[in-house]
């Protein structure tokens, strides 16, 4: 069987601190759509990171989220990995990273996020994943990475 631990790991120019693929090649490129894909692949595989319930709660209230969800909906492969559990949406704003003095500043409901999350799977067909934490979404998306490139490679 062939292995496809040596895919080459392609990472957008705007991902700001980027996960750490120890052992396998990356490159640092201008992803119009996501955060991470595969050489080869950045036409179909799209990989978007949210690093926080706050990260998420803003994007989808700015005017530029509809069109992002569009052009993700056309990629064969599309997922988004969420940093965080189920649980600290449902907490939100009165989480760790929020602080207090703006928890009663803040419109965005739980109610609304998981609506939206909800949506991007049903309308969208886009994979929305709660992966806890940082090093479990790095180490999943590496796990999608390869087992994509392993389909495609059959085809």
């Amino acid at each position: 069987m062939e292995s496809y631990d040596n895919i080459k790991i392609i990472v957008d120019t705007r991902e700001q601190q980027p996960w750490d693929f120890e052992f396998h090649e990356t490159a640092m490129s201008k992803l119009d759509t996501g955060d991470y894909s595969v050489e080869g692949l950045e036409d179909i595989l799209c990989i978007e990171r949210k690093k926080s319930v706050s990260e998420i709660a803003n994007n989808i209230v700015e005017k530029r989220y509809k069109d992002w969800t569009k052009r993700m909906a056309k990629f064969k492969y599309k997922f988004i990995m969420l940093e965080f559990d189920l649980d600290q949406v449902y907490r939100y704003p009165r989480i760790p990273d929020v602080p207090k003095r703006l928890w009663d500043k803040i419109k965005v409901s739980p109610k609304f996020i998981i609506k939206c999350l909800i949506e991007l799977q049903i309308y969208y067909d886009i994979q929305v994943i709660f992966c806890g934490d940082h090093e479990n979404a790095q180490n999943l998306a590496l796990s999608i990475m390869k087992k994509v490139y392993q389909n495609e490679s059959k085809n």
